[in-house]
């Protein structure tokens, strides 16, 4: 029964794993799609990220399933339940992908039509740098999940801490520049405070990397989660 459970866990991780690697591939399509001003890439983004609900759904209904085929208990039942708190962490980043790609599709057909001559350009060095830390935390965190020794989770972890101390400082530089523009161009208040909303959800992308470290943490060692 042990060896059929440890491969039951195997291929549930490997599916979580495989979950969040859309995430990780829908951002670099993003990342792609504004370097080259390709509105099919974005839309690949978006495309990836369609069933993100129902596939969470069925990596739940799985781990359930496990549970009530082998009644887990003490660290293998705790591995089961950071799954399912991993899984609902990459669900809530695929959520925040597709309203991004969706803000940069609007932003590319207003540049198309001409509305957006004076706006801030929709790729500049300190967005492409925050959008190249992200997709970083979040390809660390995906380490994170198949990771079984500790020293190599604790170096994951401090690498993720890194990037997403870089996040918040682009969104604060992004926040100033954005704030600046709105006094200079009032009429564009209410697409750059949108536009701004979206980009401190990208910047929860590096937040919910850091937690799915803690939580293969956790579920090597044990401990209080604290997320």
């Amino acid at each position: 029964m042990l060896k059929k459970y440890e491969e039951a866990l195997r291929r549930l991780t490997e599916e979580v794993y495989a979950f969040g690697e859309l995430d990780e591939r829908a951002l670099r399509f993003i990342i792609e799609g504004l370097q080259e001003g390709d509105e099919a890439k974005v839309k690949e983004a978006r495309s990836l990220l369609k069933g993100n609900h129902k596939a969470n759904a069925k990596i739940d209904m799985n781990i359930i399933t496990t549970l009530a085929l082998y009644a887990p208990e003490a660290s293998d039942l705790r591995r089961v339940v950071a799954l399912i708190k991993i899984a609902s962490e990459l669900s809530r980043i695929g959520d925040y992908l597709k309203t991004h790609a969706k803000n940069i599709l609007q932003q590319m057909a207003a540049q198309e039509e001409g509305e957006e001559e004076e706006g801030l350009p929709l790729l500049d060095d300190t967005r492409l740098a925050f959008h190249r830390s992200t997709v970083t935390a979040l390809h660390l965190a995906l380490e994170a999940i198949r990771e079984s020794d500790p020293e190599r989770l604790d170096n994951i972890a401090r690498k993720i801490g890194v990037e997403e101390s870089k996040c918040d400082d682009f969104v604060s530089i992004l926040e100033k520049n954005m704030v600046a523009r709105i006094c200079t161009h009032p009429e564009q208040a209410d697409e750059l405070v949108g536009t701004l909303h979206v980009m401190r959800k990208l910047e929860r992308i590096s937040d919910r990397s850091v937690n799915i470290v803690k939580l293969a943490r956790y579920a090597l060692e044990g401990g209080k989660l604290k997320l």
